[in-house]
């Protein structure tokens, strides 16, 4: 794993697979919004095949009254033409007192019509904010293991991750206690809140969530930002501009703090909002029109040139050394299954500022990369595009200035 920030002599780094972070990128749906944007979904399907991403996260729905009828077979409708075009969910298993079905039921129609789009299923989502109350933890605790005991009894669902609940408050899993018993990943939400990810809020939040789920592994069911850049109250916002590069620098901070799964929150805004004062009308990747963020074209152009698919193929390590260009710089190398390597560097200086709500200066920084002599190299801004630019290799070495936007260099080396 390649260091935060400082350059060490790395005479064989160890790459992550290509193919393994592409599927770590997954998106939060809302298809029962029928009467927002949702409610075309077929085009929606559309733009998220032509971001890139296969997987996605949801509810269930299967209260068997004659009232959800339709509404159930919309949902149902709308879960199958989306597998049919290769998605996967992760779905939600309600919550005590859900109105949308009992756990039997959720987990029956999961286990029978939607099973061949299921991948995992996952426990309530931040009961402790809706649910409020002293009792809270204990109800949890009973929910979460009779979800857990059912999904594993089931043949058909055995097989599954199951997620643990999402919690909010700060000792919401203190107050859980331990539940790695009753679950197969841990569930964390870690927004930014307008703020540049930073692998110091990662490490809290994992540590936050062990008390929960102890040492299993970590999936991020939320993640996002939202663009309300006039909201006057909850989470703070970020321009589009900066979001763009805070998505980017999500995922690829999760992947390398060993988050197999982000899903950001969300596909596409809910509603149209030309004053820019609702936050959750803004936390699409899509506007509500179907026209593209920028940190649609941004994750879109990074997972087109760093992912891969995910075909099997031996790691080798690169000999590679980032020289030190100030604090505050990230880096992640991956390998694509034809051999190339994919560097990522990025910087964790703001580029917005949450506060007076205004974009910031990020002055470009002049980065060493030591490498192979006989090697290729191309470098690609994602944010900008998609366009791979030669870099000249001299002396085993070459420069980029690196800026607010990650930069990826592909590296091919010469046999």
């Amino acid at each position: 794993m390649l260091g935060a920030s400082t350059a060490e002599a790395a005479p064989g780094v160890q790459p992550k697979s290509a193919g393994a972070f592409r599927d770590s990128v997954g998106v939060s749906t809302h298809i029962v919004y029928y009467s927002t944007p949702y409610g075309n979904w077929p085009l929606l399907i559309d733009r998220l095949q032509e971001l890139g991403i296969s997987h996605l996260r949801d509810g269930t729905y299967a209260n068997p009254g004659p009232q959800w009828a339709k509404w159930n077979e919309r949902y149902y409708q709308s879960v199958e033409y989306a597998a049919d075009r290769g998605f996967r969910f992760n779905f939600g298993l309600g919550s005590p007192g859900y109105k949308a079905g009992t756990l039997d039921q959720l987990i029956d129609v999961v286990a029978g019509r939607l099973r061949r789009a299921a991948e995992a299923v996952e426990g309530p989502n931040e009961f402790d904010k809706f649910a409020g109350g002293r009792r809270w933890p204990s109800v949890l605790a009973s929910y979460s293991r009779q979800l857990y005991k059912k999904v594993k009894a089931n043949p058909s669902l055995r097989s599954l991750p199951v997620i643990g609940p999402s919690l909010v408050a700060p000792n919401g899993p203190s107050k859980l206690g331990n539940q790695t018993a009753w679950l197969d990943r841990g569930n964390i939400h870690p927004y930014a809140g307008g703020a540049s990810p930073n692998p110091l809020w990662i490490a809290a939040e994992r540590a936050r969530i062990a008390k929960m789920s102890g040492h299993e592994p970590v999936w991020a069911t939320e993640a996002g930002f939202h663009n309300a850049v006039h909201a006057r109250d909850g989470m703070p916002p970020t321009s589009e501009a900066a979001a763009a590069v805070y998505v980017l620098r999500t995922v690829l901070e999760h992947f390398e703090n060993r988050i197999a799964r982000t899903y950001l929150y969300e596909a596409i805004d809910i509603a149209a909002d030309p004053r820019h004062t609702n936050p959750n009308a803004n936390f699409g990747l899509l506007r509500s029109d179907y026209s593209r963020k920028p940190a649609y074209t941004a994750l879109k152009n990074l997972l087109a040139l760093a992912g891969d698919d995910q075909r099997r193929s031996s790691l080798r390590p690169l000999r590679v050394e980032v020289g030190r260009p100030g604090s505050g710089v990230r880096r992640l190398l991956l390998q694509k299954a034809d051999g190339t390597y994919v560097l990522a560097l990025w910087r964790l200086t703001s580029v917005w500022d949450r506060d007076h709500r205004h974009a910031l200066t990020v002055h470009p920084r002049a980065v060493t990369v030591q490498l192979p002599g006989a090697a290729r190299v191309a470098v690609a801004d994602p944010v900008a595009s998609a366009a791979l630019h030669p870099l000249r290799l001299h002396r085993g070495e070459v420069r980029v200035h690196l800026g607010g936007h990650p930069l990826l260099l592909q590296i091919t080396p010469k046999r």
